[in-house]
């Protein structure tokens, strides 16, 4: 039975469920063999220096489906849409050089030899913190989302806007990252060296 609106009720229901979330407070950490012969302190400080990126997009292809009566869209399969995110670049430039070497590791630059798979692919671990969290390393409660990517390299490292006329703008770097899938929830595994465990919903 539908319950009438009541702003008294709007109210109670945000406050119960931790208020409203915002999108500041989240972190993204790459783990990985490549990611460490590329340099971790590097993929360490990308963590706090990811300007923004998105909880990506899942969807379930279907196809039409009749044997009698009404058609109707059967679900055969799940796709997955490429991830952008950008970072903001420090004086020496070390987050390009990072990506760019990445990239190098996929295709060589001089030969046009593509790299194994599992060669060049890391996971991606991304956190959603709530409001109220102080410390990234932490869990728990003060981390009501997650997600990891699985598989992912970069497909585009972006061009860096430069400009004279912009004054002291903060230079930024778009990177998109093609992956195999994402999953929700801490994935069982270790990332970093920190512990996961399935989360329940």
């Amino acid at each position: 039975m539908a319950t009438s609106f009541s702003p008294t009720r709007l109210r109670s229901t945000i406050l119960n469920r931790g208020g409203l979330a915002t999108t500041e407070k989240f972190e993204v950490v790459f783990s990985g063999n490549i990611i460490e012969n590329l340099g971790s302190s590097v993929a360490k400080d990308l963590q706090f220096l990811c300007e923004n990126v998105a909880l990506p997009t899942k969807s379930i292809s279907a196809q039409e489906k009749f044997i009698h009566g009404v058609a109707y869209q059967m679900p055969y399969r799940q796709a997955f849409q490429e991830l952008s995110m950008t970072f903001l670049l420090t004086q020496d430039m070390s987050q390009k050089k990072f990506f760019d070497a990445w990239q190098s590791n996929i295709i060589d630059p001089s030969t046009g030899n593509i790299k194994f798979y599992n060669d060049y692919a890391c996971k991606i671990l991304i956190r959603k913190h709530s409001r109220g969290s102080l410390d990234f390393s932490t869990s728990g409660p003060d981390v009501p989302y997650e997600i990891t990517l699985e598989n992912a390299w970069p497909s585009i490292v972006a061009e860096v806007q430069l400009s004279h006329g912009g004054g002291n703008e903060i230079a930024r770097l778009p990177v998109t990252m093609q992956y195999k899938r994402w999953l929700s929830g801490n994935v069982t595994g270790n990332v970093n060296g920190v512990p996961t465990r399935q989360r329940d919903f």
